[in-house]
């Protein structure tokens, strides 16, 4: 029995019998699903005597050395739950993403070992509320296209994690709508290169320090 979840967003999990099909994304969000295994690297959780459940969720087992009752009657340590965050409608995103089909910095393509990911140009922060047919904010945001490239995961490795780690200068690796976007964002262009350019910017704070 395999089961199957996506972090980027709240849709329930998926079970699959022995043998079955791995789902590719989820239909509403387009979101990748991602086994069991590899949610577990990407948010390891302590693990309890009983078995592994999706997301690090583990299930007491009965002790059958005191005929069930010590293991299956104690109550876990419950772990700091983590907050889920706002809805956020991925689908410009994903499609672009998905119509480039390799990572903008390495050119990988993608694949079930390196997916390729929405990767944001300057952080979630910057994502607006959709407005609804009254001209009101909802509370679901907007991932808009331009503040968001192809990069390969899954975070936190891969071109992904090394953009939101701040390992890599990657303002050449950007569209001049993307890079307008954020000087939008950041509030000036120095303060987008800063941020476009954190390795540039680290060597020259140690240049100075150094002096």
């Amino acid at each position: 029995m395999n089961r199957y979840a996506t972090r980027d967003c709240d849709c329930p999990d998926v079970v699959i019998g022995t043998g079955g099909k791995r789902p590719e994304k989820c239909e509403e969000h387009g979101s990748r699903y991602l086994s069991e295994a590899q949610l577990r690297k990407l948010h390891p959780a302590p693990v309890d005597e009983g078995d592994l459940g999706i997301r690090g969720l583990g299930r007491p087992v009965a002790d059958p050395s005191d005929g069930g009752a010590s293991n299956a009657g104690r109550r876990r340590r419950k772990s700091p739950k983590r907050s889920a965050g706002p809805q956020r409608d991925w689908s410009l995103a994903r499609t672009k993403v998905e119509e480039e089909g390799v990572c903008r910095i390495c050119k990988r393509a993608d694949s079930y070992e390196h997916p390729l990911e929405a990767c944001h140009v300057l952080g979630r922060e910057h994502d607006e509320p959709k407005v609804g047919t009254d001209g009101r904010p909802l509370r679901e945001l907007w991932v808009h296209p331009d503040r968001v490239f192809p990069g390969c995961g899954p975070f936190p490795a891969g071109c992904h994690g090394d953009v939101d780690h701040k390992r890599i200068n990657y303002m050449g690796y950007l569209t001049l709508s993307e890079q307008l976007m954020a000087v939008k964002d950041a509030g000036g262009i120095a303060e987008a290169y800063r941020a476009l350019m954190p390795v540039e910017r680290r060597e020259e704070r140690e240049r100075s320090a150094a002096a």
